[in-house]
């Protein structure tokens, strides 16, 4: 039973991050790293791919990482 259990979550594991995956090539397909970026799922890739993302809420010409 607990051989089911630990198979499942691996599996249920496996598929979030096939999921995420997908999600992270879609947002970062069309993505031109000269402009700012386009909208939330664009500046999600750039940060996990560890990207400088512009704050524009401080100031223009700032570049701030998170």
């Amino acid at each position: 039973m607990i051989t089911i259990m630990f198979v499942t979550l691996v599996l249920a594991g496996a598929l979030g991050s096939l999921a995420y995956l997908w999600d992270f090539s879609r947002a970062s397909r069309c993505d031109a790293l000269f402009l700012p970026a386009s909208d939330r799922r664009a500046r999600r890739a750039r940060r996990v791919t560890g990207m400088y993302v512009r704050d524009y809420a401080r100031r223009e010409d700032e570049l701030v990482s998170r």
